[in-house]
């Protein structure tokens, strides 16, 4: 099972654990998202700072369902975790459920999570009880103490889960002055951009600097999303310039590594080693992410945006060019992979990797992606340090 942890915030507010409306905002505050089909865990332990983890749902409803809830709570455990509050979220939490789909089916895996916890290999994990949302209400089951060799849960009547807006999660993060995750947008100026670009093949051996058109694309980006629905004229065209070039860039694996290492660079002292970045970040502790490129860093979501960029472009782009924005595709999944995995957010890097492996399926870097996250291997940082 992969897990999303988010970096540890010493400014973290009380947060109020026995209300799934507090935990749901929270989680959406801390993991930079809007959390949906998922098992979130606010987990404790003594002497441990709070640690909150959510985990694909799907694989719960699973034949290996109890399998991948002990692979969650062991690493949970390994992490110095001793009980946790539970949340299973259906969609995403206040959505409609299909007609084929119950908050039931969440019932029934909030009791296999119970009754796992309690049988952990390594002694019983504290979980009293789980909460479910879906279509807009929530319910708690309780485990109950067993009659016989039956099992028993008691299922609490259903209630109103409170909007985001109305959580005094919210309402703290309003103060901070932070930006609150919103759910995704439509960008059609990112389509209309795609159209327009000129993507030319870059020499593997090309003296630029790949960090330096980073930053230029990123204005290019700021402003193209500005313009909103604005005649095309020489602004427009050069802003376009501007990113088809880091494009043309990034499909080069030597550049796109070093894009990558700039990354890792930024906010950190000193220079990483291009050809042990990996090897360095899982031993190396001091390396650790700068907000930028977190989950909801102006870095992290250019790459995002640019990634949206080069997949509209090797649909829309003359042929000889489709395959530079194929490229180009490949390799910011790539970094965002990385990325992903180096914030400890094994779902989101996960799900990027099975992207990855769907539209190149010969890819030979997918197996090494999935093996760093599927196991997973960790950064050598902690979230807690």
């Amino acid at each position: 099972m992969t897990t999303n942890t988010p970096p540890a915030d010493p400014d973290r507010r009380h947060l109020d654990v026995e209300d799934p409306s507090e935990l749901l905002a929270e989680t959406r505050i801390c993991l930079r998202r809007i959390p949906t089909d998922c098992l979130i865990l606010l987990s404790s332990g003594p002497g441990h700072p709070p640690m909150l983890t959510t985990s694909d749902l799907e694989p719960l409803l699973g034949t290996t369902g109890c399998d991948s809830l002990v692979h969650h709570l062991s690493q949970v455990q390994e992490r110095g975790g001793t009980r946790a509050h539970a949340l299973i979220v259906l969609g995403d939490g206040y959505q409609a459920l299909p007609d084929d789909l119950s908050d039931d089916v969440a019932v029934l895996a909030s009791a296999r999570l119970l009754l796992s916890a309690a049988e952990m290999p390594g002694g019983p994990f504290d979980i009293d009880s789980a909460w479910v949302a879906g279509g807009g209400r929530c319910r708690q089951v309780i485990r109950g103490a067993p009659d016989g060799v039956e099992e028993r849960f008691w299922i609490s009547p259903p209630e109103p889960l409170r909007q985001f807006s109305e959580t005094c999660a919210a309402a703290g993060e309003v103060f901070t002055g932070r930006p609150i995750p919103q759910p995704p947008r439509a960008e059609p100026e990112l389509a209309r951009a795609a159209s327009r670009l000129r993507l030319e093949r870059t020499e593997i051996s090309a003296a630029c600097d790949p960090g330096e058109l980073f930053a230029a694309a990123r204005d290019a980006l700021g402003r193209l999303g500005a313009r909103g629905g604005e005649d095309e004229d020489e602004s427009f065209v050069t802003d376009c310039e501007l990113v088809a070039e880091l494009l043309s860039v990034v499909a080069v694996d030597r550049l796109h590594w070093e894009l990558l290492a700039q990354c890792v660079e930024h906010g950190n002292a000193g220079r990483i080693g291009r050809d042990e970045l990996l090897q360095i970040l899982v031993r190396e502790a001091r390396w650790q992410p700068d907000p930028d490129v977190c989950a909801g860093g102006s870095w992290y979501v250019a790459l995002q945006r640019l990634r949206v960029v080069a997949e509209r472009a090797g649909e829309e782009l003359p042929v000889p060019q489709r395959g530079i924005a194929r490229e180009a595709w490949r390799a910011l999944t790539t970094l965002l992979v990385m990325l992903a995995w180096w914030n400890h957010r094994f779902a989101t890097a996960g799900s990027l990797v099975d992207e990855l492996r769907e539209r190149e399926p010969g890819s030979t870097l997918a197996p090494l992606l999935a093996r760093m996250t599927d196991t997973p291997i960790f950064p050598a940082w902690w979230p807690s340090t």
